[in-house]
């Protein structure tokens, strides 16, 4: 049985030096208490940006409940400019009962993912 292929988000496929980014998301580790109870239910949003059209697609992880130490272990595929996008990564705590919080975030730039497409 053949494997399925990875979804590819981001740019079509005929844009000018597009690569295709891999990201894995591993885990984190002593995220930031969010629920009354002490424990999180995090999940990790990644967001490929545009500097002048903004964001141009999102995917996230699964949440994972109960835990400042959450492994996701999840794999996502970008297709990218290297030279123009950014790749933001935010740890949410979901919550039902108020908004979302923000745990943490980075963004990941173009010397960056200039070195790690393919």
């Amino acid at each position: 049985m053949a494997a399925l292929s990875p979804q590819i988000r981001g740019l079509q496929t005929d844009e000018d030096e597009s690569r295709i980014l891999k990201v894995k998301v591993l885990a984190g580790i002593g995220l930031a208490k969010k629920d009354i109870l002490g424990a999180s239910d995090p999940y990790t949003r990644l967001s490929l940006y545009d500097p002048i059209n903004g964001e141009l697609t999102s995917l996230q992880t699964k949440t994972i409940k109960k835990t400042l130490d959450p492994k996701w272990n999840e794999e996502f595929y970008f297709r990218v400019n290297p030279r123009k996008h950014r790749l933001l990564l935010e740890v949410f705590d979901e919550n039902r009962l108020v908004q979302e919080h923000l745990s943490s975030q980075t963004t990941v730039t173009a010397p960056l993912l200039s070195e790690t497409c393919f």
